[in-house]
C-alpha cells in the first residue's frame, strides 16, 4: 500500500497542469556487454530499454533490462523532479524471478519490490562535478545506501567521466563502510551518416571492496 501511495502522489504531482510547459517524450535503449550496477555484477550482455515523459521539471519513466540469455530481467518505475542543478528521484525496483517450486513472482506482490530515494546535485559547467546520494527506504531493512561522485572531462575527441562510489554502512553493497566503485568511462558519438550517429562508450570498473574488475562496452539508440 505504501508503494501504491508513493506512485499515486507522484502521478498527481506530475499530472497537475503546468502553465505553458511543453511535454517531452523520450524513448531509447542501451546494449551493454555486461550489466554492472554500482560495482556489482548483475548479469551478462543485455538490452536496456526505457521511456519517459517530462514536463515542467517533472519526469515519469520506466526502465528495464533483459539479458540475451534470459537469465536476468528487471523492471523499474521512477518519478523525478529537477530544479536548477538539484534533482530528486524515487525509483521502484522489481526483479522478476522464479520461486524454487517454479512458480513465478507476481509484479503485484509488493514485498518483492524495493524503493529508493535519490538526491543529486550537479555543479556549474566550469566545474562539472556531480554528487548523488541513493538510499533504499522501502523493502530493505538495512536502508542500503550508495553515494557517488563523478567528474566530467570533455575533449574534442572523447568525453571522459571519472567516478568514485562508496557505501557508508552495511547493506546491499558491502558489510560496512567501503569504496565499491572506482571507474573511468570514455564516451563518443560515432557518425554513421549526416543525420544519424550512435553514442558508444567503454567503461573500466574496479570494486576495491570485492576486488572485482570489469570492462564494459555499451551503445545507445
Amino acid at each position: 500500500m505504501i508503494k501504491l501511495f508513493v506512485v499515486f502522489i507522484s502521478l498527481v504531482i506530475f499530472l497537475t497542469p503546468v502553465k505553458s510547459q511543453e511535454v517531452t517524450v523520450n524513448a531509447g535503449a542501451d546494449i551493454v556487454s555486461t550489466y554492472i550496477w554500482r560495482g556489482l555484477y548483475v548479469g551478462p550482455a543485455s538490452i536496456q530499454p526505457g521511456i519517459s515523459i517530462s514536463t515542467g521539471g517533472f519526469t515519469l519513466g520506466v526502465w528495464g533490462s533483459s539479458s540475451f540469455d534470459s537469465s536476468w530481467r528487471e523492471f523499474d518505475l521512477y518519478a523525478g523532479y529537477s530544479i536548477g542543478n538539484l534533482s530528486l528521484l524515487v525509483t521502484d525496483y522489481f526483479l522478476p524471478h522464479d520461486l524454487p517450486d517454479g512458480e513465478k513472482i507476481s509484479y503485484f506482490d509488493f514485498e518483492e519490490h524495493f524503493v529508493e530515494g535519490t538526491i543529486g546535485y550537479s555543479f556549474r559547467e566550469s566545474f562539472p562535478l556531480t554528487f548523488v546520494w541513493n538510499t533504499n527506504f522501502i523493502g530493505d531493512e538495512d536502508y542500503s545506501t550508495y553515494v557517488e561522485v563523478s567528474y566530467n572531462i570533455s575533449t574534442s575527441f572523447v568525453d571522459i567521466d571519472l567516478i568514485l562510489g562508496a557505501t557508508p554502512k552495511a547493506g546491499f553493497y558491502s558489510d560496512g563502510l567501503a569504496i565499491v566503485v572506482t571507474s573511468i568511462k570514455a564516451s563518443k558519438e560515432v557518425s554513421i551518416n549526416d543525420t544519424f550517429s550512435i553514442p558508444l562508450y567503454t567503461q573500466a570498473i574496479l570494486n576495491p571492496d570485492s576486488k572485482d574488475v570489469f570492462l564494459v562496452f555499451g551503445m545507445k539508440f
